[in-house]
């Protein structure tokens, strides 16, 4: 029982030690102001060093605040850019309200913007991921059918066995003309789709850059 808890509490301390925003070394080197530089240029908010607090406690490290909070007002204005919110925006990362009024507007207007895009190929994938689904059932049914083929050439076959693989054959034949026309409707909806998304964020990448 004892060994079982110890390995339970080891568990724990690898999954939290998982979890930490630092490690041991950064937490004991104390660069504060190249974390919160690195903080400000992701875009996190103020909250995120009690995250960092948290993680050094454990080594009998404390932030220094002031240098983390100067750095980090840095770092936002390389994030506030509307390039950068463009970026932000179309990988759908969320946005913590932390741009200082001088540079709000114009991140906002390229995270709204990458929204559109991230919105469009949201859409595309999930008619894609309808597409590969009615060609694996398509898979499916033939790979069915020809098994029933298989145990219908058996002379050995009794007419009431051979009579449910018949009508289970009409049955899986009927499926499979409405999963191949459910396929042809999907196909070309996710080519428009396609088509739509990827016009859509060359044209935007134009203007904020596609990196």
């Amino acid at each position: 029982m004892r060994a079982f808890a110890a390995i339970v509490i080891a568990g724990l301390a690898l999954l939290q030690a998982g979890c930490a925003t630092m490690n041991q070394d950064e937490c004991l080197t104390g660069d504060w102001a190249l974390v919160g530089y690195q903080d400000g240029t992701n875009g996190y908010p103020p909250s995120y060093m009690d995250k960092h607090a948290k993680a050094c406690a454990a080594y009998g490290v404390r932030p220094d605040v002031t240098t983390y909070l100067d750095a980090r007002e840095r770092g936002l204005f390389e994030y506030c850019t509307p390039p950068r919110g463009f970026r932000e925006g179309r990988t759908g990362r969320k946005y913590f309200g932390v741009c200082p009024p001088p540079t709000v507007s114009g991140f906002l207007a390229g995270y709204d913007d990458g929204l559109r895009v991230h919105a469009a190929e949201e859409h595309r994938d999930d008619i894609r991921r309808d597409v590969r689904r009615f060609e694996q059932r398509m898979d499916d049914i033939d790979d069915e059918l020809d098994d029933i083929a298989d145990r219908l050439g058996d002379p050995g076959l009794d007419k009431g066995a051979r009579d449910s693989l018949e009508d289970t054959r009409r049955h899986l034949r009927r499926e499979l003309r409405d999963v191949e026309a459910q396929h042809r409707r999907a196909w070309r909806q996710e080519q428009a789709a396609d088509d739509h998304a990827t016009r859509l964020r060359i044209d935007l990448s134009r203007y904020y850059g596609d990196r």
